[in-house]
């Protein structure tokens, strides 16, 4: 059963934004949006440890973008799989919001927690 349109445009938001996230870390590892995003120097981003590190993360962030869109479009089960992955979604923010910044926790934790709240309120 397909799901409600407000939170099917809810998760898209969010697969678009980890899609955004992937692109920052692993293609424009070292631009100056990149830069100005994580508040790290362009020069910083250019050392091979650091490039190595984001490109991988960026790819993890691809991988829950894609997940969520199969989710939507694809699984037999879209809302037992949107809501694994909003759930790791928030998770994930919630630890980068302890252990990084605080504006992660609204940044990426804020588009999951209303995607999963509209799966509540609207199927």
């Amino acid at each position: 059963m397909p799901l409600s349109l407000i939170p099917t445009l809810l998760i898209s938001i969010v697969a678009l934004e980890h899609l955004y996230i992937m692109y920052l870390e692993t293609f424009a590892t070292a631009s100056k949006k990149t830069s100005e995003t994580f508040g790290v120097s362009t020069q910083e981003l250019r050392t091979p440890t650091i490039s190595v590190l984001l490109k991988n993360q960026g790819i993890y962030n691809g991988m829950l973008a894609l997940g969520l869109i199969y989710s939507l479009f694809f699984a037999s089960a879209p809302l037992e799989m949107v809501t694994v992955f909003l759930l790791i979604i928030v998770a994930v923010a919630l630890y980068g919001g302890f252990t990084s910044s605080k504006s992660i926790i609204f940044k990426q934790g804020g588009p999951a927690i209303l995607a999963l709240l509209s799966l509540l309120l609207f199927n």
